[in-house]
C-alpha cells in the first residue's frame, strides 16, 4: 500500500513549526512539512520558490500568510497539490493602507522587541475572548514571534482564481476571528467546489492552538476525503 502524500503546513507570519504542532500530535503519523517563509517579498515569489524545494505532489495547508500562499502555489502548480486546506486567512488583495500599516508595525516592532510587540499590542485581535488570559497559549505565540521575527508580504487578489481549484478544499477559523473574519472564509468557501467550511467555536485567528481537538477531527476528515471533490 502506498504511503499518503507528504502533507506541507505553511506557517503564518510570526510562526514556525509549532503552530500546527498540537494539531498533528492528534493526527495519524504521516510526512510533514513545515518550510519556513523567507526570502521573498510577495505571495508569487514566495510560492515560486517553495514550489522549487517540495516533493513532486503534496497536501498543502497554509495558516494565515501561509494560506494567502498556498493559494499562489496552487494557482502556479494545480496539478502538484493533491487538497488544499486555508486556516485563518484570506483571497483579498492588500490595500496599500494595510500595507503601509504591517510596515509600520513592523518598524514599531523592531524598536520594542517582536515578542513584546505581539503579546501586548496583538494580543487581543490574536484568540478568542476565552483564550486571552491563557498564559500557555500567550507564551508559546511570543516565543515563536521571537524566534520567527516580523516581515511583511504582498499578496495579491486570489479570487478571481479560487473558481478553478478542483482538489478537496477545507477553509477553516475560528468563529471569534478578528484579523481575517468569517465572512472572508465564507466568500472562498463559496467560490470553490464543494469546499467545506468549518467556524471553529470559541476561537479566534489561532484555532489550530486554541482548539486543537476540533481543528484535528476537521484535518482528519480533510485528509481522508477522495481526492477528487464532490
Amino acid at each position: 500500500m502506498r504511503p499518503p502524500e507528504p502533507l506541507v503546513l505553511l506557517p503564518g507570519t510570526l510562526c514556525d513549526a509549532r503552530v500546527f504542532a498540537p494539531v498533528l500530535e492528534r493526527l495519524a503519523p504521516r510526512e510533514a512539512i513545515v518550510p519556513a517563509l523567507i526570502g521573498a517579498e510577495t505571495a508569487p515569489a514566495m510560492a515560486e520558490r517553495l514550489l522549487g524545494t517540495l516533493p513532486p505532489r503534496f497536501a498543502l495547508a497554509g495558516f494565515s500568510l501561509g494560506g494567502i500562499v498556498a493559494l499562489e502555489m496552487i494557482a502556479q502548480a494545480p496539478e502538484r497539490i493533491t487538497r488544499l486546506a486555508l486556516i485563518d486567512t484570506t483571497a483579498r488583495p492588500d490595500p496599500e493602507a494595510n500595507w503601509t500599516v504591517r510596515r509600520n508595525a513592523v518598524a514599531r516592532a523592531a524598536q520594542i522587541g517582536v515578542d513584546r510587540y505581539v503579546t501586548q499590542k496583538l494580543w487581543s485581535l490574536y484568540v478568542s475572548g476565552d483564550a486571552a488570559a491563557d498564559q500557555r497559549l500567550r507564551d508559546l505565540v511570543g516565543a515563536m514571534s521571537a524566534a520567527v521575527g516580523l516581515d511583511a508580504i504582498r499578496r495579491a487578489d486570489s479570487r478571481p482564481r479560487l473558481p478553478a481549484i478542483a482538489v478537496p478544499v477545507l477553509v477553516l477559523c475560528g468563529a471569534e476571528e478578528r484579523l481575517c473574519p468569517v465572512e472572508l472564509h465564507r466568500e472562498m468557501a463559496e467560490r470553490i467546489a464543494g469546499a467545506d467550511l468549518a467556524v471553529i467555536a470559541a476561537a479566534g485567528h489561532f484555532a489550530l492552538i486554541e482548539q486543537p481537538d476540533v481543528v484535528a477531527a476537521h484535518v482528519a476528515r480533510w485528509l481522508a476525503a477522495p481526492k477528487d471533490p464532490p
